[in-house]
C-alpha cells in the first residue's frame, strides 16, 4: 500500500519525481513493483507549483497479530494490478452503504473513491483528510474535512445515513465487518475478489477457474470445510460460469494436518470439489486466484463465517471424503454404533481451548459440562433415548459422562483427548498441545471425522455451545427430532443478506 507522507518528511536525495495527476498513485506503485531496491525510500509528487507531498510503500500487514507466532501472521497480497478502466467488480458490498467516509487519503482509499464515484455517483465519498482535494473536486457526493465532527457539524443531515469507514489501518477485527468500519484494503477485496486473474498455460481458454489456494493456518477441520464449500456455493450464487478447485498445500504454511511439509491438506481427506485436476488448473488461460492468508479479511466471508450463515450451509454433494477415509469412518464407527434399531441422542460438549483467554473473545461461549450433563440425562429420561453418543475433546468432560448415571448408555469413538487441568496445558490451544506431543496429526483427523460422521447417525442433537462440530453435523443435512444448542451469539447486529 502507498501511503502520503507530509512534505516535511522529503528525502535529503530526490531519487524519484511524479506529476501530480489521477495517475499517480498508479504510476508510484508501477514504480514500486519493478524497483524492490526503492521500497523503503519516499518519492515526491510535485504540482506546477512545486513539491505537494510524498509517497512511500509499506508491506499490506495486520497491525494486531503476534509477530512472534507464525500461526498467526498474516503476509496479505498487494495490489500490484488495476485501473480506472476495471470493469465487472463486485459493489454489493459497497452498496449496502450510503456514505463513504475514508480517514486518510492512501492509495486503496483514492482508487475505492475514483471506482466508486463511477459506479454510483449517489453514494457521499467524504475525506478526513483535505489533501485529498488535489485529486478529487469538492461537491454535494465529495466532501473534505479535517475530521468527522466538523464533517456532522456542517452536514448533519449524513448521521442518518449508513456508513462504511474506511481505516489505512490493517486490522484482524471481526466486528469491524459488522460496524462498518474496515480498512480500505478490506474494501478492495470486496470490490477485487472475483479479478485476481493469472495466465498458467494455454489451455481452456474458454473457461475461468477459481483456484481457493488459503493457507490452513490454525484452522481446524470443520473451519477449513466452511471456508471451502462456503466459497464455492458463494460463487455458485455470484459467478456460476467460474469452476472452482481447491489447493491447501502451501510451503511454509503451519498447519495441524501437514506441518510445514506443503502437502495439500484438501485432498489429503476430500475429493477435489469439481472434476478437473490441479494439473489441469495450473496449465491454463484464466486462473482467478484466491490466496488471501486469511479470509476473513474478505468482508463477505467474515459475514460468513462469524453469523448463522455458516451454521445454515448445507454441503450437499459439495463434499465428498475419499474413499479409503470413508472405508475408515464406516469401519470405526461399526465398532461404535449397535446394529439394530437404537434411539440415540448425541452430545456435543466443547470445554477446552474455546476458554483460552487469547481466543475466548472471538468465539461464542455456551453452558458448562455438568448443565449439558443435566439435559442429557433429562432428554433420556423424556425422550426415552436408548443410548449418548458424546463426542468431545476434553478428558475432563469424558470422565464427568463415564461416572454419571449415563456410564451404562454411552458410546464414543476413541480419540486423543486433552486434560485441561494439567498446568501444562492452560491458555494453550488444542493444536499446540497437539504439536507438542507430536500425535499423529493424519490419524487424529480421521478419528475426528469418525466422530464428526457418528453425529449424522442419531436421532437428536444437544450441544453446550455453536461450535464447529454443530455446525458440520447440521451441515450434512441431517433431519434430527430435535436440535438445542446453548450459545450467546458475539454478533448481535443483524446483517442484511450478502447479495
Amino acid at each position: 500500500m502507498l501511503l502520503v507522507y507530509p512534505l516535511s518528511e522529503t528525502p535529503k536525495i530526490i531519487r524519484k519525481k511524479f506529476e501530480l495527476n489521477s495517475e499517480v498513485f498508479e504510476n508510484a506503485r508501477d514504480f514500486y513493483h519493478r524497483n524492490k531496491d526503492m521500497r523503503h525510500h519516499k518519492v515526491v509528487v510535485y504540482d506546477n507549483n512545486g513539491p505537494v507531498f510524498c509517497l512511500g510503500w509499506i508491506k499490506n500487514n495486520p497491525v494486531n497479530v503476534d509477530k512472534n507466532n507464525p500461526r498467526v501472521q498474516m503476509h496479505l497480497s498487494n495490489y500490484w494490478e488495476y485501473s480506472a478502466e476495471d470493469v465487472e467488480l463486485d459493489y454489493s458490498y459497497v452498496d449496502r452503504y450510503k456514505l463513504l467516509v475514508f480517514e486518510e487519503l492512501e492509495e486503496y482509499s483514492y482508487h475505492i473513491a475514483r471506482m466508486v464515484r463511477k459506479h454510483n455517483p449517489e453514494i457521499i465519498i467524504a475525506f478526513m483528510d483535505r489533501r485529498a482535494a488535489l485529486l478529487f473536486e469538492e461537491s454535494d457526493h465529495m466532501l473534505f474535512a479535517d475530521s468527522e465532527d466538523e464533517m456532522f457539524e456542517k452536514h448533519p443531515e449524513l448521521k442518518t445515513l449508513r456508513t462504511l469507514k474506511g481505516t489505512k489501518e490493517i486490522r484482524w477485527d471481526v466486528q469491524g465487518v459488522f460496524r462498518g468500519i474496515m480498512s480500505s484494503l478490506e474494501i478492495m477485496i470486496s470490490m477485487y475478489w472475483l479479478k485476481r486473474e493469472f495466465y498458467y498455460g494455454p489451455k481452456n481458454p474458454d473457461k475461468t477457474f477459481y483456484l481457493i489456494k488459503q493457507p490452513v493456518k490454525e484452522n481446524g477441520l470443520t473451519a477449513l470445510i466452511a471456508n471451502v464449500i462456503g466459497v464455492k456455493q458463494m460463487l455458485r450464487l455470484k459467478r456460476p460460469d467460474f469452476i472452482p478447485v481447491v489447493d491447501m498445500g502451501i510451503a511454509g504454511d503451519p498447519n495441524q494436518f501437514a506441518g510445514m511439509s506443503g502437502e495439500d491438506v484438501w485432498t489429503m481427506f476430500f475429493k477435489q470439489i469439481s472434476p478437473v485436476s490441479l494439473e489441469e488448473v495450473y496449465d491454463s488461460q484464466h486462473v482467478i486466484l484466491d490466496q488471501n492468508s486469511n479470509v476473513n479479511l474478505n468482508p463477505y466471508l467474515t459475514e460468513f463465517l462469524f453469523t448463522n450463515q455458516r451454521a445454515e450451509l448445507k454441503y450437499g454433494d459439495d463434499l465428498q471424503y475419499r474413499d479409503e477415509i470413508v472405508a475408515h469412518t464406516n469401519e470405526v464407527l461399526g465398532k461404535v454404533f449397535p446394529t439394530g434399531q437404537k434411539r440415540i441422542l448425541a452430545v456435543i460438549v466443547r470445554g477446552t481451548d474455546y476458554n483460552a483467554p487469547k481466543v475466548e473473545k472471538y468465539v461464542p461461549h455456551g453452558i458448562s459440562p455438568e448443565e449439558t450433563l443435566k439435559k442429557a440425562i433429562q432428554y433420556v429420561k423424556d425422550k426415552q433415548f436408548d443410548l449418548v453418543y458424546l463426542a468431545t475433546e476434553d478428558n475432563a468432560v469424558m470422565e464427568l459422562f463415564l461416572n454419571s448415571e449415563l456410564k451404562d448408555k454411552l458410546i464414543y469413538v476413541s480419540q486423543d483427548r486433552i486434560d485441561y487441568s494439567k498446568e501444562e496445558n492452560k491458555d494453550l490451544l488444542l493444536i499446540e498441545i497437539f504439536g507438542r506431543e507430536k500425535s499423529d496429526p493424519y490419524r487424529r483427523t480421521l478419528d475426528y471425522i469418525a466422530v464428526l460422521e457418528g453425529l449424522v447417525r442419531c436421532d437428536a442433537l444437544l450441544a453446550n455451545v455453536t461450535c464447529g462440530a454443530v455446525t458440520y453435523a447440521l451441515g450434512r443435512g441431517k433431519e434430527y427430532e430435535f436440535v438445542d444448542v446453548e450459545t450467546i451469539n458475539i454478533t448481535k447486529q443483524k446483517i442484511s443478506p450478502t447479495s
